[in-house]
């Protein structure tokens, strides 16, 4: 059998970009993934409940676009997030809309698992120097402009 990771083992799409962020994206969230499970969070929960803490007020169709989702997608998450006491829906001001707040115990809950996330990038940017680091998350904002 041959070895998929060794030399010449992904054919065609060794070294192209694409199949590079494809792999460490799956390595990223395997190990995101690990890491918030004993706190009974996923990486789309977290990634719900974050924008919605740093952006008081979101409506919904905006949060599903920001996290790259369907709004029939970010719905479920939301209910979970509302049903854990996390996040609450409020009327906007023109009583036609609805705006996503984070409750205290979500802020809360961002706080304990800043660590979480910090030992995450942590293990995930091992390899790599502080500047490499810093130079690799500039160039996929690049990649990824306004997303």
């Amino acid at each position: 059998m041959n070895d998929v990771g060794g030399p010449g083992g992904h054919g065609l799409l060794a070294g192209t970009v694409s199949y590079g962020l494809k792999r460490a994206y799956r390595r990223v969230i395997r190990d995101l993934e690990e890491a918030l499970r004993p706190h009974g969070f996923t990486p789309p929960l977290l990634a719900a409940l974050s924008l919605v803490g740093a952006n008081p007020g979101i409506a919904p169709a905006h949060l599903a676009e920001a996290m790259g989702h369907g709004r029939s997608r970010a719905a479920p998450l939301l209910d979970r997030l509302e049903e854990r006491g996390l996040l609450e829906r409020r009327t906007g001001a023109d009583r036609r809309s609805l705006e996503l707040h984070a409750t205290p115990a979500g802020l809360d809950a961002l706080g304990r698992l800043r660590p979480l996330l910090d030992a995450h990038e942590g293990r995930i940017t091992g390899g790599l120097s502080a500047a490499e680091t810093q130079a690799l998350a500039r160039l996929l904002d690049r990649l990824a402009p306004g997303q």
